[in-house]
């Protein structure tokens, strides 16, 4: 299923909030690749295209997109964790699809966002693999980086299924779930309007508890819980939502494979992607060091080496 274009009334919204202007366009792009010609450390392979959609993503500032850039391609380079073998027709990519729906709805809400849904569909705490499905939801977002701008975006997390044992392993005293939140928060170019959790369980505001230390402040302002998705059509069209849940989106399996077959399409270019998008921390000029991401994924290692320590 492809992602369907703005509405003309959700075009005038956007047009509103970011009002196009093409030479301005230009010119910041012409900024931003003097910008990279400068950066020794950085690869220089981005084409316009996908210049632009990071600069209308971080809202046309150019600034914030140089900030996101250097981001985007540092995680790739140190936390290979996440950011290789990337090839969508792996056992453990093809796992986690298994395991877990991930998609991006069609249309867009009437604000002019994007809807990401989260949801378990095989509950067996053994085959949850969270390095898989972290890998696998930071392709699919590659894949809307390919497609696509939006203006902001809502991520619904059904948390029905979930149990105490799915939750020990994503317990942010874990390093690896700490850096995945780093990589995720920090070195994509994607607004986030809310997330919205569905199915609550009685123990969320325990388990959010322990999270919240570990999160932005302004992201957990954005969080919202509900009992169940009918909740969810004070702050959408339900027309939008998946079928299961009153919608005329598309069932979760067909959202989830065509999402799956999306990656497939362009195993090419993650095979490719894979071997360019790094850094070369060699060259990384010294006074970008002390305030790199660099420092901040060095300080989380360092901070559970000592918390095994002790």
């Amino acid at each position: 299923m492809t992602l369907l274009p703005p509405t003309p009334a959700q075009q005038k919204r956007i047009d509103k909030e970011l009002p196009p202007n093409p030479e301005m366009r230009k010119q910041d792009i012409r900024m931003l690749r003097e910008w990279l010609s400068k950066q020794p450390h950085l690869p220089n392979h981005i084409d316009d295209s996908k210049l632009e959609k990071f600069l209308f993503n971080c809202k046309n500032s150019i600034e914030k997109c140089k900030l996101i850039l250097e981001r985007y391609y540092t995680v790739r380079t140190s936390l290979p964790e996440f950011f290789l073998n990337r090839d969508p027709l792996s056992q453990d990519i093809q796992d986690s699809f298994s395991v877990l729906n991930f998609f991006i709805l069609p249309s867009l809400t009437e604000e002019g966002y994007r809807v990401t849904i989260f949801q378990l569909r095989d509950t067996d705490v053994k085959k949850f693999s969270l390095q898989a499905i972290v890998r696998r939801i930071l392709m699919i977002l590659d894949v809307r980086l390919l497609e696509e701008s939006c203006l902001s975006n809502i991520m619904i997390i059904d948390l029905e299924g979930f149990t105490m044992a799915h939750y020990a392993k994503v317990t942010p005293t874990h390093s690896i779930i700490r850096q995945a939140m780093l990589a995720v928060q920090d070195s994509m170019p994607f607004r986030l309007a809310g997330v919205y959790f569905v199915h609550v369980p009685t123990f969320i505001t325990n388990l959010i508890n322990v999270f919240y230390p570990f999160l932005k402040e302004k992201l957990t302002q954005k969080f919202y819980f509900f009992h169940n998705p009918e909740e969810l059509y004070a702050h959408m069209d339900k027309d939008i939502l998946p079928s299961e849940w009153g919608g005329k989106g598309g069932t979760f399996q067909e959202l989830n494979a065509a999402w799956q077959e999306k990656l497939e399409k362009n195993r090419d270019w993650f095979l490719r992607d894979e071997k360019l998008s790094r850094t070369n921390e060699k060259a990384r000029l010294m006074e970008l060091k002390s305030s790199c991401l660099v420092m901040e994924l060095e300080g989380i290692q360092g901070s559970f080496r000592q918390l095994n320590i002790d």
